[in-house]
């Protein structure tokens, strides 16, 4: 029996943001030892579904789905959930804060990828470089730019983020003491090559 392919997709039922949050749950920096966690990446923030709700009323997340399994996730978050996650709205404060290409960030409508995940038998695939594609069709005539935020000790999230074509912006170390390097993907620049 042949496997099917993986479709990308915008999630739009409940039970496709259900699926984020337990792969969410899996992936989280606490639930993995220290070597999964240096080797295969991990997510830090966590949300629960009527957030998610929320955020994918306004930016639905691209989702990466074999038949009706989750395989991977990109969750859009706009600026309106900049306070949502206090873990999270020191990175807005920082963004914001940031000259980039002679324009102050703060002033500008940009799309946070709020986190990217694929789940570990869908790895090795490129399958976040597919969604973060697929994204950026979604997204591009309505944001210029897309901005993140890596911890610096995900050295996996770097190379990746690296490879589409993320640029760093800034490094700082939050209140909590952990470190972030902020990066921006412009989508101002052509489609091409990607």
């Amino acid at each position: 029996m042949t496997m099917e392919p993986i479709k990308i997709t915008l999630a739009r039922r409940d039970g496709q943001l259900k699926q984020i949050l337990e792969l969410q749950r899996i992936n989280a920096l606490e639930s993995l030892d220290a070597d999964t966690a240096k080797d295969q990446g991990f997510v830090t923030a966590r949300h629960d579904l009527p957030l998610l709700q929320r955020m994918n009323a306004s930016a639905a997340a691209v989702i990466a789905l074999r038949e009706r399994k989750l395989q991977g996730y990109c969750l859009a978050m706009t600026r309106e959930f900049s306070q949502s996650i206090p873990s999270l709205a020191i990175l807005f404060e920082k963004q914001d804060a940031i000259v980039h290409r002679g324009e102050l960030l703060g002033e500008v409508e940009y799309l946070v990828m709020g986190q990217v995940c694929v789940a570990e038998e869908a790895r090795g695939q490129k399958l976040a470089d597919r969604m973060y594609k697929y994204l950026r069709a979604c997204y591009h005539l309505r944001f210029p730019y897309c901005l993140t935020a890596i911890d610096a000790r995900n050295t996996r999230s770097q190379r990746v983020h690296e490879r589409i074509g993320f640029e760093e912006l800034a490094r700082f170390t939050a209140p909590d003491g952990r470190n972030w390097i902020l990066i921006i993907w412009n989508w101002r620049d052509g489609m091409e090559g990607f």
